[in-house]
């Protein structure tokens, strides 16, 4: 199935071509598969269940692992100047998995720490997972933030990540991530793309 305005956007594929600074927050409306390009899609997603169901499977432009995005998950994306002294991603995850951690906790939500590389968790269990491209000068960060979505909806189109963090310890999805709402946290979509918007504006902005 060929993916939708709304599906591209919501991948950033067109974010390294576009003229930068940029940001990006919306919930998904619709259920799209998203991974990078150096991920095979044959081995981190069921690509049947997909056609089957005309769910569209998009690569995106930064890294890291497979996501599900759909109705509740808020999904970002930045493009920020990059820092002349940050050579690797750490320095990078460790910025803007804080200004997210920060932007939920406006909303209520605490507790929150960065697991492993690139992530998100309540405890044990993953909240929002994260991405990133370093080029020519710039970064992009891409993240999703399960709100109130359907877990269900990766277990059927996400096989078992062929990397993952130690903190995972080999667990499903179902049992490995939880949404905010589930975690006890009463919060909107809404609420989050506003509190995530003001919060990346400023990264966005930074020198």
């Amino acid at each position: 199935m060929s993916p939708s305005l709304h599906a591209l956007a919501l991948a950033g594929v067109d974010l390294v071509s576009a003229p930068a600074p940029i940001l990006r927050v919306e919930e998904a409306r619709e259920v799209v598969v998203v991974l990078s390009r150096s991920r095979d899609p044959e081995r981190e997603v069921f690509m049947g269940r997909c056609r089957a169901d005309g769910v569209p499977v998009v690569v995106r432009p930064s890294g890291g692992g497979a996501v599900v995005l759909a109705s509740g998950v808020v999904a970002a994306s930045a493009v920020a100047p990059a820092d002349p002294r940050a050579r690797f991603p750490e320095p990078y995850f460790r910025r803007f998995c804080g200004t997210v951690a920060d932007a939920l906790a406006s909303c209520g939500v605490d507790g929150l720490e960065i697991r492993g590389i690139s992530d998100l968790a309540l405890g044990e269990r993953k909240v929002a997972g994260s991405s990133l491209r370093l080029w020519q000068g710039w970064v992009l960060f891409q993240v999703s933030v399960l709100v109130e979505a359907d877990v269900g909806l990766l277990e059927r189109y996400l096989r078992s990540p062929s990397r993952e963090p130690a903190y995972r310890q080999g667990r499903s999805h179902r049992d490995f991530v939880i949404t905010l709402r589930a975690a006890g946290f009463p919060v909107a979509c809404a609420q989050v793309v506003e509190a995530l918007h003001g919060a990346l504006a400023a990264e966005v902005r930074r020198a």
